[in-house]
């Protein structure tokens, strides 16, 4: 498989802290990757840097070999790049179809045709696959604010792939769901995988959630790569349970 997402020596620092230290890896297409570390280990910043809400201070970010870095995080999803965050970013006034749509819809066409055109802007079908896969249609017409914290991850979830995306980072998906939904969550993040051949780079503190989901983790410590390889390897690797264990 090519590699779709190529992260070269990246480099982030803070005033005199260096939260990002010489981060290189490859996301190859059709993988779901793992980025796992102890808290304050560089995760979320490594993201922020690949997705444009940071600018790195040194390295390259490419997509499909195209070199992106410091693209904003709009030019970055009409190249079917997207990502969830640890705070959900539903419209909590909005149904679960319109939060779909609205999701989608910037990336559809001219402005003429969003304000001129039919008012889902020919999205309405593609929503309604979207929840019938996440098992959210019986939630169609249900205001986002009302679901419950597991149904909001998945709608989060449904949200980033509307607009088609190739590559999907996920800020700890797992995070406040209840084993039952998340359960639920892994098995739609695995299928989406498996039939539509999604890429998925994971960053997330349940471990059980990430060795079942991920077929290859790479772990940070203090900004660093320390360990890399399939869940099973890297679970025994000495360094990493003296980076978990030492915080």
């Amino acid at each position: 498989m090519s590699a779709l997402l190529e992260v070269r020596d990246l480099d982030k620092s803070f005033g005199g802290v260096q939260a990002v230290r010489g981060v290189s890896f490859d996301v190859r297409e059709g993988e779901i990757l793992g980025v796992i570390g102890p808290n304050g280990s560089g995760k979320s910043t490594l993201f922020n840097c690949i997705l444009g809400q940071l600018a790195p201070n040194h390295g390259t970010v490419k997509v499909d070999g195209r070199d992106v870095t410091g693209l904003r995080p709009s030019q970055l999803n009409r190249l079917g790049v997207s990502r969830t965050f640890q705070l959900l970013q539903v419209f909590p006034k909005l149904t679960a179809r319109e939060n779909l749509i609205a999701a989608a819809q910037e990336h559809q066409g001219s402005r003429w045709a969003r304000l001129f055109g039919a008012r889902d802007a020919g999205l309405g079908p593609t929503a309604d696959r979207m929840l019938e896969f996440f098992r959210l249609t019986s939630l169609a017409g249900e205001k986002a604010g009302n679901l419950s914290y597991g149904q909001q991850k998945l709608l989060d979830a449904a949200m980033a792939f509307m607009a088609g995306s190739r590559l999907v980072l996920l800020d700890e998906p797992a995070g406040g769901v209840n084993p039952t939904m998340l359960a639920g969550l892994r098995e739609r993040l695995a299928e989406i995988n498996r039939e539509r051949g999604a890429t998925f780079v994971v960053i997330e503190h349940n471990m059980e959630f990430v060795m079942a989901l991920c077929t290859r983790l790479i772990v940070l410590a203090e900004g660093r790569i320390i360990a890399e390889g399939p869940p099973d390897a890297v679970r025994r690797d000495p360094t990493v349970i003296e980076a978990y264990l030492g915080h």
